[in-house]
């Protein structure tokens, strides 16, 4: 009885364990009837619908499936392999998440398929870490579901569609802003390149090469308006100078008319072909818009010329009387100096030989007659200005300007003699120094010149003209300089400025020739040093350096050639030369820097660096680089290609588990 009632014990303490253990039994992996499985009792009605709810709106959303399940244990594996196999059991395909929880063993597992677009590892991690980990730690059961549907729906990085509108917006906003400040600026600057282009000789063709072609398109259509609203002024201003000054008088006035008529029908012609429906090329556009600009402004400036002198006719009648008694002041004063002029005349004769005084001997009775002319046009003007008829006006403009010539001549024949005895006194004291100087000027230029046989000189042709006038007037004034100073001193002095002007420009010229010469020498220098020091470089370091610094320096080379080739007939093209061959070989040695770094670390880290720089250098060419650095030489160099690894998903799972 006794041993009855002792296994009646132990099988009843058995039976209670069992009753006791049967609610946290393991539960293997198994095949999900359904997308929510709660098998541990987890969800409440209300947390269960918020699943449900999730889940559908991230399948409806993004064909995302997310099955949900919760027991109480995971069996002996890990929560991933729980889940993995799970996933196997239920036929899960590439569009099907899982999140799997045990609510006792509190440990959970969250995969999802790396085909699922949009989702990265790290995105699936961040939702784990913050999201769905927190709510199970919380023993938010239902929460952790909706956080997993919600994350895989809109998952993190990835803006919903309020923040792109919003984001969209605001870049809209900036490139409406972005695009009115470009137009605001572009404005701006074509208003400061055409007001640049108007400042340009608009009748230099060489000139208006350097304006840009919409800048040179805006300057033609103001021309040919500006020149159209001043040819039809003309027009009207020449029909009344015609009415009043004749034919005749008018006839430069008329010319000018018509040739600006003539320019302006054929600028408009050409403004029609730019504005046809027959696109140009640049080229041809820019021949056209310059035609258009050059024939429209120099139209302009006849129409301007002749303008200015209707004006001064117009003006000149307008004030004829007081005009003419402007003149008739003149001709009493000039008429005064005759006698005065006469005596001085003769005092001249009895100090100077009559060969000094060849140039002023005959100026009083040339002035006389000049003053008797002027006369006589003042009182014929003064007849037309009292009785004015209508086409007529010409000739009292004709009397005039003959008057107002004829007296000016007057004057400067006697101002002649009145100078005279200054001017002659001047001329014998100054001879003896400006014949020393017009001999040293010739001198220099006979130095020059004989430099042009074997280096050039810059302007040899007109520099031997100019030193031959010298040396004739020179001759001149030795033979004359006793008996007419005057004349001897003033040939001196014209042939002595045309040579001195000649010899401070070639002078100048070769002094620029110098500095360019000089510039040219050191970019030479530059170019050969750096050249040099790059070949040196990949040379020592051959074993390592790849084909575009290699390319670089071959560049370089031919740049350098150039230079050389170019040094004796173009020097400013040698120094264009010279100094892409610097910058060649700075980029040569950029490249080789780069490659020579690349290979020391990627050898260093895979072989050790006590091979490393005989590898560098090109001593190691054998086995050893055949063998464990293969692509580096035969296949195309790619110093890079030394270690590293690059990896993907390559399909699979993402995400994981743990404990919460």
């Amino acid at each position: 009885m006794r041993i009855t009632r002792m296994l009646a014990a132990v099988l009843g303490l058995v039976m209670l364990g069992l009753l006791l253990a049967s609610p946290t039994a393991a539960r293997p992996p198994f095949r999900l009837p359904g997308y929510i499985t709660d098998d541990a009792d987890a969800l409440t009605s209300s947390g269960r619908i918020a699943v449900e709810s999730a889940v559908q709106r991230l399948y409806a959303d993004r064909h995302i499936r997310l099955w949900v399940v919760y027991v109480d244990t995971f069996s002996e594996d890990s929560a991933v392999s729980w889940a993995q196999s799970t996933r196997r059991d239920s036929d899960l395909g590439d569009f099907d998440a899982l999140l799997a929880v045990a609510t006792v063993d509190r440990a959970y597992a969250f995969l999802v398929p790396a085909t699922v677009p949009n989702i990265s590892s790290r995105q699936v991690d961040d939702l784990r870490r913050n999201q769905i980990e927190p709510a199970l730690r919380r023993g938010d059961w239902s929460g952790a579901a909706v956080a997993a549907a919600n994350g895989l729906d809109s998952p993190p990085g990835s803006p919903g569609w309020a923040p792109l509108l919003i984001t969209l917006g605001v870049v809209a906003a900036g490139l409406l802003a972005l695009l009115l400040i470009m137009r605001y600026r572009r404005r701006q600057r074509r208003a400061a390149e055409l007001a640049a282009a108007r400042r340009v000789d608009p009748t230099d063709p060489d000139a208006l090469a350097g304006v840009p072609l919409e800048t040179l398109d805006d300057l033609s259509r103001q021309m040919v308006v500006d020149v159209d609203n001043a040819l039809r002024t003309s027009a009207n201003e020449l029909a009344l100078a015609v009415e009043e000054f004749g034919e005749q008088r008018t006839e430069p006035f008329t010319r000018a008319v018509n040739n600006a008529k003539s320019a302006l029908a054929q600028a408009f012609t050409i403004r029609q072909q730019l504005d046809d429906a027959i696109p140009e090329t640049p080229a041809q556009r820019r021949e056209l818009l310059t035609r258009v600009v050059v024939s429209a402004a120099r139209a302009d400036r006849e129409l301007e010329s002749q303008r200015r002198a209707f004006e001064r006719l117009r003006d000149l009648v307008i004030h004829a009387p007081s005009r003419l008694d402007g003149l008739t002041r003149q001709f009493v004063e000039l008429t005064a100096r005759i006698g005065p002029a006469e005596q001085r005349l003769a005092e001249l004769h009895q100090e100077f030989d009559a060969a000094a005084l060849t140039s002023v001997a005959d100026n009083v009775a040339t002035a006389k007659t000049r003053l008797a002319f002027a006369e006589q046009n003042i009182g014929r003007a003064r007849e037309l200005a009292a009785h004015p008829v209508s086409g007529q006006q010409a000739g009292l403009v004709d009397a005039f300007r003959a008057a107002e010539s004829a007296l000016g001549q007057a004057r400067a024949l006697l101002d002649a003699v009145d100078h005279a005895s200054t001017d002659i006194h001047h001329a014998s004291a100054t001879l003896p120094s400006t014949i020393a100087d017009i001999q040293t000027a010739i001198e220099q230029a006979t130095a020059q010149l004989r430099q042009a046989q074997s280096v050039g000189v810059p302007h040899a042709g007109e520099l031997a003209a100019a030193r031959d006038a010298a040396l004739e007037a020179l001759d001149t004034a030795r033979a004359s300089g006793s008996t007419d100073p005057l004349g001897a001193f003033t040939r001196l002095t014209r042939a002595s400025a045309d040579l001195e002007r000649l010899l401070a420009t070639v002078a100048e010229e070769r002094a620029a020739i110098d500095r360019l010469n000089r510039a040219l020498d050191q970019a030479l220098f530059t170019a050969q040093s750096r050249v040099r020091a790059v070949s040196d470089y990949i040379d020592t370091r051959r074993g390592s350096i790849g084909p575009e610094a290699r390319t670089r320096l071959a560049e370089a080379n031919q740049q350098l050639q150039a230079a050389h080739d170019k040094k004796a007939s173009n020097p400013a093209e040698a120094i264009t030369h010279a100094t892409s061959a610097s910058a060649l070989a700075a980029q040569a040695q950029s490249l080789a820097n780069a490659d020579v770094q690349s290979t020391e670390r990627a050898y260093t880290a895979r072989y050790g660096s006590s091979d490393a720089g005989a590898m560098i250098g090109g001593i190691i060419i054998g086995d050893i680089l055949g063998a464990e650095l293969r692509g580096g030489f035969g296949g195309g160099w790619s110093p890079t290609s030394y270690g590293g690894s690059s990896g993907d998903d390559g399909g699979g799972l993402l995400g994981g588990g743990g404990r919460f």
